[in-house]
């Protein structure tokens, strides 16, 4: 796979003479030199790739390329034809979409034709983005770059000629599912919201057309995966004929009342898996899409893991003593549950193969069944879900790590469902090398799979963090200094070595934490807010006021500058309260103080309002 970031020699193309460029010209001294040419029965992606291929080389020169319908208008004589999808003209240049790998994507050009298109459906009659993604990247070609979501983010290069080079380039993604939870509008965005005075209409003004930059990244599937929570109906559907299906508990009944969608099952029970096999047959039976139809176990709720002899001989001898819940021993431990739960998967799966032997289950390494498993092996037809990977915490980031290589050896499939976007809530918490690093490693040793939970849309925060993983999830071959040199150069110009330097002084603090230990999460975050010295901060602002100066009268770039500075300020103030809210605890503080840093931070949040910078609504509910 090549590295697709090659934006610093197409962004001088404008500048080179004609006569130099082999390849097509697109728009001339702001005219049109191109007609995009449609099939006749041309796919979504191939629709939407249409329009924004026009809309950006609109923004770009000025100019609005003709969109045709094959068979419904004549070509233009002397224009470039911009082939986009599937056509007969596409197949009279070579383009055979049945030797298409799922998502491939192809640019090639000619004399006077571009051919920019890809895979329309996967082997299931999935459909995908193929053609989609080949128009985004000729957009990056060009030096178009999403940065965070919303306009502020877009970068667009202005030119009055646009051409192409010679190209003849397929890619083909690694990775068949490229997910990064995108969070929108939910009840808790809500109850924060509601804190600082806030509408969901206000919030969603901002936010509705945020899935566009997880699209641009390419961040999809190629099928559907389903792998959470999948007996969250069973306590409702049949503990009243079946209580023993469910787990015994500590007081020796199985009854687990108030439960909701968590019941605890004996997984041992024959029974349980039978009709856990049966359900997910169902469910695949249904749904030829579907790549793996789940079978994890619910997490939470206040229930404990069954207790009873059959489900405790499936546990290994000796396996590492875990902290479950339970209704009277807050210090109750058991040993770790992943055998039992290892062996409940492969049981089920035994069962679903003889009637899908090409299809797949998918369940989670977590809770009491996370680390790796002692002596079982898991059915090769089970997706295993990994949750794991810290980064402020190199003690647990190791850890992770040795647990995912033990996993390695006991399953054949993987994917990777980490919550360490999480990580440092309410700072500006950069781990791009960190990440990058360990994300090879994962793919290099099986990950095919990636669904990250999630990105809280703190762009000012940890923005970085969020493009340099969408670049890796469509590329695990970038390099990371390139990705994060490129975003800077791209999105702020002559400003961007004191941006680069803020963003490596940030997460060089981060290390130093990580190396330190001693943040234990967001509830417990005074260790690392004691990192945000004054002296820290201001020598950070001092970058960005060298940014600003050398940005001139750039307002793009000086809008950009000012959206990194809401997240320092509120770095500031959200230090101040976390501290005070400490020394009130310890005794050292007043109400009176704390309360002040609070209202301060809540009045900080109205100023600024709904922006990409932050997610207030969801800073707020988690208390920040």
């Amino acid at each position: 796979m090549k590295c697709l970031l090659l934006a610093p020699c197409v962004l001088l193309l404008s500048l080179v003479p004609l006569r130099t460029l082999a390849g097509p010209i697109l728009v001339e001294k702001g005219r049109p030199r191109a007609v995009i040419l449609l099939g006749a029965e041309a796919s979504k992606a191939a629709r939407i790739a249409a329009e924004e291929l026009t809309g950006y080389i609109r923004k770009m020169s000025g100019a609005r390329l003709p969109v045709i319908v094959e068979g419904q208008a004549e070509i233009p004589a002397g224009e470039t034809v911009i082939l986009l999808g599937d056509s007969q003209r596409a197949r009279e240049v070579g383009f055979d979409p049945a030797t298409l790998k799922p998502e491939e994507l192809r640019l090639k050009t000619g004399a006077d034709w571009v051919l920019i298109a890809g895979s329309a459906r996967g082997p299931t009659g999935f459909p995908l983005n193929g053609t989609r993604w080949a128009a985004y990247e000729l957009l990056e070609r060009l030096g178009v770059r999403w940065l965070w979501p919303g306009k502020l983010g877009e970068v667009v290069p202005r030119r009055e000629t646009v051409a192409l080079p010679d190209l003849d380039y397929s890619y083909t993604p690694l990775l068949i599912q490229r997910n990064i939870r995108n969070i929108q509008w939910n009840e808790r965005v809500q109850r924060g919201l509601d804190k600082l005075g806030f509408t969901r209409r206000q919030f969603e003004a901002v936010h509705r057309d945020g899935h566009l930059w997880f699209a641009r990244q390419r961040l999809a599937t190629q099928g559907k995966f389903s792998y959470g929570h999948a007996f969250g109906h069973w306590w409702e559907r049949y503990h009243e004929d079946h209580p023993d299906w469910f787990a015994l508990q500590p007081d020796g009944t199985r009854n687990q009342p108030n439960i909701g969608n968590r019941s605890r099952l004996c997984v041992s029970n024959p029974e349980v898996i039978a009709q856990a096999a049966r359900e997910a047959g169902q469910r695949l039976a249904a749904n030829p899409s579907l790549f793996c139809a789940s079978i994890s176990p619910n997490d939470g709720g206040r229930a404990t893991f069954c207790l009873c002899e059959k489900c405790r001989a499936w546990d290994a001898p000796g396996a590492t003593l875990v902290h479950v819940w339970h209704p009277t021993n807050r210090d109750f431990m058991i040993p770790s549950l992943t055998d039992r739960y290892v062996r409940f998967y492969s049981e089920v799966a035994k069962l679903v193969v003889k009637e899908h032997p090409h299809r797949y289950l998918g369940a989670y390494a977590y809770s009491a069944y996370r680390l790796p498993p002692v002596r079982e092996k898991l059915h090769p037809n089970v997706f295993i879900g990994f949750v794991g990977l810290s980064y402020l915490s190199e003690e647990a980031r190791r850890r992770d790590l040795q647990s995912w290589d033990a996993w390695t050896k006991a399953a054949q499939k993987f994917f990777l469902r980490p919550n360490l976007l999480a990580g440092g809530m309410g700072f500006p918490a950069l781990f791009p090398h960190r990440l990058v690093e360990d994300l090879k490693h994962c793919a290099d040793t099986g990950m095919r799979v990636t669904d990250f939970d999630c990105c809280y849309q703190h762009w000012a925060l940890k923005g970085l963090n969020y493009y340099v993983l969408a670049r890796f999830l469509w590329n695990p071959e970038i390099n990371v200094d390139e990705v994060i040199a490129d975003y800077c150069r791209s999105g702020f110009g002559p400003a961007a070595e004191p941006v680069q330097q803020y963003f490596a002084a940030l997460e060089g603090l981060i290390d130093q934490v990580a190396q330190e230990g001693k943040y234990e999460g967001r509830r417990k975050s005074e260790p690392l807010a004691q990192k945000y010295t004054d002296e820290f901060l201001r020598a950070r602002q001092a970058e960005l006021d060298h940014a600003r100066k050398l940005a001139g009268n750039d307002r793009q770039v000086l809008d950009r500058i000012a959206f990194l500075e809401v997240g320092l300020n509120y770095t500031r103030l959200n230090r101040d309260r976390v501290l005070a809210r400490a020394a009130l605890r310890a005794g050292t503080g007043t109400r009176e103080a704390y309360e002040q840093a609070d209202q301060a931070l809540t009045e900080f949040y109205q100023q600024i309002g709904i922006t990409w910078a932050l997610n207030s609504g969801y800073l707020r509910f988690y208390g920040f």
